[in-house]
């Protein structure tokens, strides 16, 4: 509440780091943002509203100035800072994890899967620009959200190892 600390998952932690300046006198302040793929894993994010939920902020009494702005997931954010080793580089997407697998395997159409292996075997799958609630236990999740377009949104399961 006195605006000494902000929230954020690591995708704002990055964001942070890299666009600020930690030279003497420096401007401008560091962005704090974040995009819906990543705002939604804390579980304050209403993806049907695209927009903070004010139960949830309420329910976990979390003054809103601590979060982060939500953006699209690719969208020019700002640039990196003069003193990080990016100096100038431009900062245009960001992703969560999962879900930069379903961009990146090209499922643009709904009803598109990708299903990758690591830590786990993850299941993505496009089902278009409104939420749809399983019927089996897999999760209602953001797929991806672009710039002057409606958000994806996908439908989730995943297999630990």
């Amino acid at each position: 509440e006195a605006g000494e600390a902000i929230f954020g998952t690591i995708d704002c932690w990055l964001v942070w780091n890299l666009t600020r300046d930690v030279s003497p006198g420096a401007t401008p302040a560091p962005i704090h943002i974040t995009e819906p793929t990543n705002a939604c894993r804390t579980m304050l994010f209403n993806i049907s509203e695209l927009k903070w939920d004010e139960g949830q902020i309420e329910l976990f009494n979390i003054p809103k100035q601590m979060l982060p702005e939500v953006r699209t997931s690719s969208e020019v954010y700002g640039v990196c800072a003069p003193s990080t080793p990016l100096a100038g580089v431009k900062i245009s997407a960001i992703l969560g994890d999962q879900n930069a697998a379903l961009f990146g395997q090209c499922c643009f159409k709904q009803g598109q899967l990708k299903s990758t292996y690591g830590t786990g075997c993850f299941m993505l799958m496009n089902v278009g620009t409104s939420p749809v609630p399983s019927k089996s236990g897999l999760l209602s999740t953001m797929g991806y959200h672009l710039k002057g377009q409606p958000a994806v949104y996908a439908l989730e399961g995943a297999v630990q190892v």
